[in-house]
């Protein structure tokens, strides 16, 4: 025979008959020859144990139509169940013995209605018989099954009041007498191995019936694992294991698949729902592993909690990759904090204070003290706050009189986060990642706490702080080293915008992988008024399928910035001289800039001080230009590794306008509108407003504007540019203009061409060339007609490149060069450059 395993069920899993029949096929399923299961009583809205619970009161109160009423209730959840489940003559016998219990019950409630009182063990005797009800029909249940298969075994219905023996305790609750236990429950079930035990309730040694008090079910279910010599004991109850924190606040919170005795019963104290600390004891004293899982979800394999010396390998290395196995909080708490210069070196200061609180059987929650003995911080239950002030004020009355003490002060309501894992203490810097985190949220720590033992570190904030808190802390762990959240504010009709969020979406899984950067594509602005959102980030089905919000993009970085994800970006590619006046408000916000809207070129030198003073220290941002730039290639980047290595530029070159440099090479054709026509067709990628400012030179003016910041030449602009091109600026307005109206505008100037190309060699390479005097400032932009030996010669139509002329570089400059962004087909490339800038910003946090 193997080892029994013991599975418990809550009140949400035997809660009504389809709850039932899930725990059924659980137990059809379990594979072990020997199987005890422990059951709550049924839960649901209402729940059983509440119900009765409410019916002594209410009987001291003579209530008796409620009390009637409830009784009904009780009554009509438990048919209700046996109706779906059992045929009437299985549930009918079982129905008769509920109904008698309810009647025992409702004359003891009319004896408490005379005495107008009741003791403990009333409420005890009563809040008991939920278990008795549910682990009957379970029972029946069970049997009825193993019937239904031909199989011979039978589950034997235990009353833990006969066999589950303790003694009471008002210190430590009830303590468990196992060896008495255990007589009784061999006696009891004799040889049998399939059992349904009730939970909860139990016996003293005189036959007094009693309970095991809060979560006294999952206390059952360990006490008869312990006594049962059980392999495993498997809670299932309505989540599917211990979540690294709570995940209504955390909505990255994951399902822990390990975690240690230790671990648990952290995190237990600090508010995990899951499991009670007291549940661990006895499974702990022989090393029983608890599962966790979801009786809703039974595939998902849950939460295993055992020893944590099972969790090393043989070379003592440990087999848990993860440092902090999870977050919990405990709020509503006062934070006491007692100081004054004759606490220093005194003896028995911290005795009578903690003495003070004991007489009034306040607990303490936290406790931190400087070494200079000069204060101590405390932590309890808000709720004690009043009456503990006054009792540490009566404890150290002569000192608060003589000023030895001051005033003593309290703040609430406060949080306490507690981040916890046995590998804390084999791995340095885990304080300084949480406290970081923090740090980076804005949150303000009020104390910190932390054992010799580093499985536990504690950090007080201010209530209001909490939220935010626990998720920063928590992403500082359980998310990427690089997890950032990402927006784009760009018109959701562009090619250039469709095609980075392909990548995005296509690359996301290979670079957590490879490089543990998580980039979540948060928000979308949907033109300038609204804006696709997303909690936890979009895939291509669900950015497709939202619906977006009233908002404007100003408003973006609210939507991209969360305390649950260290980091956030803004990629600018709404090419839209308006969207440069959000950049303050986007980096004031946290969030770092990837632009490839080549107006931040002519942004007021004002606008550019103020973007520059905030991307300073603490803020630490980036604002990457390098997009707007169109080379494929982190430009900017070459050009700061030039300066640090020490070498100087003196003069910079580039051939920006492919456009203009195609229709220079089809000037002299006889059928110019053909050739117009073709070319512009080449270049759709370009606005028509892009297409003019590429044709007058201003936009390549701009991008030289660009490098000559990056060389810190701050005082060139737009305006200043010499500026030679046979294409004027026009004097209407060329923002409504269409791609007919850019071709009337090439040809009004076709003669001008022509006459700037007059005298040139046959087959000769005409480019618009743009130059930056780096060493004594200045750009000019005029037509060149290239020849050998110079960089741009074997330039083909199609491609820009730059020339930076260095004193190392003499006299062949250093050229970078690569395919024109202006055509459709190439967006894809323009994208992959905005994506390589957000990938740099992402890896280097």
């Amino acid at each position: 025979m193997s080892s029994f395993v013991v599975h418990k069920f809550g009140g949400t899993s035997v809660g009504n008959a389809d709850a039932m029949k899930a725990v059924q096929q659980i137990i059809a399923g379990e594979t072990s020859d020997s199987i005890a299961v422990v059951v709550s009583a049924m839960g649901g809205k209402p729940k059983v144990t509440d119900l009765l619970i409410s019916l002594v009161e209410l009987a001291k109160k003579r209530e008796t139509d409620a009390i009637a009423k409830i009784i009904q209730d009780i009554l009509r959840k438990h048919e209700e169940a046996m109706a779906a489940l059992l045929p009437p003559a299985i549930g009918n016998p079982i129905l008769d013995s509920i109904r008698a219990d309810l009647r025992t019950l409702d004359e003891l409630l009319k004896a408490i209605s005379i005495m107008r009182a009741y003791n403990e063990n009333v409420t005890e005797l009563v809040s008991g018989h939920g278990e008795l009800w549910s682990a009957r029909i379970l029972t029946a249940v069970l049997n009825q099954h193993l019937e239904s298969e031909g199989k011979t075994d039978r589950f034997a219905f235990v009353d833990a009041r006969e066999v589950l023996v303790v003694e009471p305790s008002e210190s430590h609750g009830p303590v468990v007498l196992y060896d008495e236990t255990k007589k009784r429950l061999d006696n009891k079930v004799g040889g049998r191995t399939h059992l349904v035990i009730t939970g909860f309730i139990c016996s003293t040694v005189d036959g007094v019936v009693t309970t095991l008090k809060r979560d006294g079910s999952d206390y059952s279910a360990s006490i008869f694992g312990r006594v049962l010599g059980a392999s495993s004991i498997t809670i299932w109850t309505d989540v599917s294991g211990v979540y690294s924190a709570d995940p209504r606040r955390v909505p990255e919170a994951q399902i822990l698949p390990q975690v240690s005795y230790r671990e648990a019963m952290e995190l237990a104290y600090f508010g995990a729902k899951v499991i009670h600390p007291k549940t661990m004891a006895p499974a702990i004293a022989t090393n029983i592993p608890i599962f966790i899982r979801n009786t809703f979800d039974p595939t998902h394999p849950g939460t295993r909690i055992y020893h944590r010396l099972l969790r090393h390998d043989s070379s003592g290395q440990p087999t848990a990759k993860v440092i902090v196995s999870g977050f919990s909080t405990i709020d509503d708490i006062a934070l006491f904090n007692l100081e004054g210069p004759g606490m220093v070196g005194v003896h028995g200061v911290a005795s009578r204070l903690f003495n003070a609180l004991d007489r009034i059987k306040v607990n303490v929650v936290l406790i931190a003290q400087a070494s200079s003995e000069h204060s101590i911080c405390l932590a309890i239950p808000a709720a004690h706050a009043k009456d503990a002030k006054e009792a540490i004020e009566a404890a150290f009355f002569k000192e608060l009189h003589l000023g030895l003490i001051d005033t003593v002060t309290y703040q609430a309501p406060v949080t306490i986060i507690a981040a916890v894992g046995d590998n804390m203490s084999e791995t340095p810097g885990v304080c300084a990642r949480f406290f970081g985190a923090l740090g980076r949220a804005g949150i303000n720590i009020l104390a910190i706490s932390q054992g010799s033992s580093e499985r536990n570190i504690s950090a007080v904030v201010r209530f209001e702080d909490s939220g935010a808190a626990l998720r920063a802390a928590h992403a500082a762990f359980f998310l990427a080293d690089h997890a950032v959240s990402v927006g784009i504010a760009g018109p959701p009709s562009s090619k250039l915008v469709t095609a980075l969020q392909s990548q995005l979406f296509t690359q996301a899984p290979l670079l957590v992988d490879r490089f543990n950067v998580d980039l979540r594509l948060r928000a979308v602005a949907i033109g300038s008024t609204s804006i696709k959102t997303h909690p936890t980030g979009f895939d291509a089905a669900s950015l497709e399928a939202a619906a977006p919000i009233a908002a404007d993009v100003s408003t973006l970085h609210s939507h991209v910035k969360v305390d649950h994800i260290p980091h956030a970006l803004i990629v600018d590619v709404s090419n839209d001289p308006a969207t440069l006046a959000f950049y303050p408000a986007w980096l004031s916000a946290g969030c770092h800039i990837v632009s490839a809207n080549l107006h931040v070129a002519t942004m007021s030198s004002a606008l550019q001080r103020q973007i520059t003073q905030i991307q300073l220290a603490p803020n630490d941002l980036s604002v990457d230009t390098n997009a707007c730039l169109g080379m494929g290639v982190p430009v900017l980047s070459t050009i700061q590794n030039i300066l640090q290595t020490g070498d100087i530029v003196e003069q910079v070159e580039a051939s920006w306008s492919s456009l203009f440099n195609a229709l220079a090479a089809r000037a002299n054709e006889a059928n110019f509108a053909s050739a117009v026509d073709s070319v512009l067709e080449q270049y759709a990628g370009l606005a028509p407003f892009d297409m003019v400012e590429d044709l007058t030179g201003i936009r390549s003016a701009k991008k030289m504007v660009l490098l000559a910041r990056e060389l810190g030449l701050d005082d060139e602009s737009v305006s200043a540019a010499k500026i030679s091109s046979p294409f004027p600026v026009p004097e209407a307005a060329v923002d409504t203009w269409a791609v007919e109206d850019v071709k009337a505008y090439i040809h009004k100037h076709h003669d001008a061409l022509l006459a700037r190309l007059q005298g040139s060699q046959p087959n000769a390479n005409f480019r618009l060339v743009s130059t930056l005097q780096a060493d004594v400032g200045g750009i000019s932009i005029d037509i060149k007609e290239l020849n050998q030996p110079h960089a741009f010669a074997g330039l083909r139509n199609e491609q820009c490149a730059l020339a930076f002329h260095t004193s190392w570089h003499k006299p062949h400059p250093l050229v970078i060069s690569s395919s024109s962004f202006a055509s459709d087909a190439s967006q894809s490339l323009l994208a992959s450059t905005v994506f390589g800038s957000i990938l740099k910003i992402a890896r280097s946090l």
